[in-house]
């Protein structure tokens, strides 16, 4: 009151200022610092609250189409029809459901936008297109969805219907002009496929099929059944996380200290416990040592052992061996010796043996002689003068002297 009481009471601003002040009312900025004006601020959040919106319901169809294939991929994995008794549905609600989408598919194809000649894009054929996607989807969501009011049964509905959807839109584009072969090929058609003939296979395989009704209940079921396992176990997981998260909280919601004096202990009996590791780790790399010394002693010895054993037994064969040689040289000596012998003595060498034993006899008798008698001369020379071999050496230079005058 009072700051409206002191606003009343002051005087009116300006005329340039009253005018600046709606210029900036009127080209407010964005409070997010975007620097954009109100508007454009609320147009973005419009889009993007748009967005998300279509988002989520992309994410819905993606998740019942999903869901879809993923039972056709088990009736296929299981064996067909032969294992019927092993999935939830039937084996017509199966082939049913791959032929719609298959058939979806192929239509979705036939709806993308067509290139011309230049290879740009035709805009009035692309609104052309959607607007006839959104009225078919419109009129066939609301004449074969069953009345519910469960997310899920509306987007089982949806992946039942989708086919129908697309053939319509398929059938509906069909009734456009028809448009010269360019770039992107033959116009509304996809593999030699026309929106026409995908048209005419659906109305045959609707008459063919099993109840639409039994069909879509069924399918609803299975899938909406499949849907709710996945977020039971996807909200078990975030019930865990929970859990663990508020057990982190209480302990940080303790005062400073005790969680620090906490932490501490904590790191103390982790590094005492690491401690008590690393001492046991080395107490046990100890022992591995010791026995892996003692392990390497025994075989050390053992080798020896070896070693010697084998080194006595080829001494004692050596031995033996030179033991042998020495007897058969021996004995090779003693023949060689008889041998000489036998050639040797003969009955005609004899009597030359004995006179060269009496020549050689004389012989040494006469070399004794001789050595007798110059020992005895050499006796009786050394005893006549000390100075003897002086005088004869003198008188054998005189001679020498004499004669070679």
């Amino acid at each position: 009151m009072s700051k409206a009481a002191a606003a009343a009471s002051l005087p009116p601003p300006p005329p340039e200022v009253a005018h600046l002040v709606e210029q900036l009312h009127r080209h407010h900025l964005a409070p997010d610092a975007s620097l954009l004006s109100n508007s454009a601020h609320a147009d973005l959040l419009q889009a993007r609250e748009e967005v998300a919106a279509e988002r989520a319901l992309y994410l819905e169809a993606l998740a019942v189409y999903a869901e879809a294939v993923a039972m056709v991929e088990e009736y296929h994995a299981a064996g067909g029809a032969g294992a019927g008794k092993k999935l939830n549905c039937s084996p017509q609600v199966y082939e049913s459901l791959e032929h719609r989408l298959a058939v979806a598919e192929a239509a979705q194809r036939l709806r993308l936008p067509l290139l011309s000649q230049d290879g740009e894009v035709h805009e009035e054929e692309i609104e052309k297109l959607s607007s006839l996607s959104r009225s078919s989807f419109d009129s066939t969501l609301t004449s074969a969805t069953p009345s519910s009011s469960s997310m899920s049964t509306s987007y089982n509905n949806y992946s039942s219907t989708a086919s129908a959807m697309t053939v319509g839109a398929a059938h509906g584009s069909g009734s456009l002009e028809a448009v010269e072969p360019g770039v992107g090929g033959v116009p509304d058609r996809f593999l030699g496929i026309t929106s026409d003939y995908l048209y005419q296979v659906q109305q045959e395989q609707l008459a063919m099929s099993v109840d639409m009704v039994d069909y879509q209940r069924t399918l609803a079921r299975e899938i909406e059944a499949r849907l709710e396992a996945k977020c039971d176990a996807l909200a078990d997981l975030f019930a865990m996380d929970e859990r663990d998260s508020s057990s982190i909280s209480q302990i940080s919601s303790a005062r400073l200290p005790e969680r620090v004096k906490l932490i501490i202990e904590e790191i103390e009996k982790e590094e005492a416990h690491l401690l008590e590791d690393l001492a046991s780790m080395d107490r046990k790399f100890a022992e591995h040592y010791n026995v892996l010394e003692q392990i390497l002693a025994v075989l050390i010895q053992f080798v020896k052992d070896k070693k010697l054993e084998h080194q006595h037994q080829y001494d004692d064969l050596k031995k033996t061996w030179l033991i042998k040689r020495c007897r058969t040289m021996n004995a090779k000596l003693s023949y060689l010796e008889h041998h000489l012998l036998r050639d040797t003595y003969t009955k005609d060498t004899v009597p030359a043996l004995h006179r060269i034993r009496k020549y050689l006899v004389e012989a040494t008798k006469e070399a004794s002689n001789s050595y007798n008698e110059a020992i005895s001369r050499l006796r009786e020379y050394q005893g006549v003068d000390p100075h003897f071999d002086v005088i004869a050496r003198q008188y054998h230079e005189i001679v020498k002297t004499d004669q070679a005058g």
